[in-house]
């Protein structure tokens, strides 16, 4: 029969592996990697009134690179769907700038949850799993990372 403290001792090393391995998945991406800037150049979707739809596909053929931006005219201004892709455990653009009352669509692509919340807590997503997202509109420039991923960062800037 297996003692205790051998017993504790096989537990304690099996955790420690399964945490190792969680935290080495979290920070699969290089370090060195520059964050994508969302210049508004990527695929968008049009609309000229509220039921029809035009997607233009976007030119380039790896979807980790990927933005898409939506555009709603009204009478007077004209506001635009920015969407930001949660997918290889990265926001896709990690730096996206949008107009004041523009909304950002967060779309998680990735096999795991994830979530979306500005560093001091003024908003936050909701837990997001595998083809949920989650639409708001930013009121001004803020950081946000993901709450279970802390390697996970972004940034929208407001103008």
């Amino acid at each position: 029969m297996i003692s205790l403290k051998k017993f504790f001792t096989i537990g304690f090393s099996a955790f420690v592996i399964v945490c190792l391995l969680n935290v080495t998945s979290c920070t699969s991406g290089s370090k060195d990697t520059m964050p994508v800037e969302n210049d508004n150049s990527s695929a968008t979707i049009s609309t000229s009134d509220s039921n029809s739809e035009t997607i233009v596909p976007n030119p380039q053929a790896d979807s980790s690179t990927s933005a898409k931006t939506e555009t709603t005219k009204s009478a007077n201004e004209k506001a635009s769907v920015h969407v930001v892709t949660i997918e290889n455990m990265k926001f896709n653009p990690a730096t996206i700038t949008v107009n004041k009352g523009d909304q950002v669509t967060f779309i998680n692509k990735d096999i795991v949850g994830h979530n979306a919340t500005e560093v001091n807590k003024v908003w936050a997503s909701p837990m997001l799993q595998t083809g949920q997202s989650w639409p708001f509109t930013p009121e001004k420039t803020s950081d946000y990372y993901c709450t279970v991923h802390l390697v996970m960062k972004g940034k929208i800037i407001v103008k």
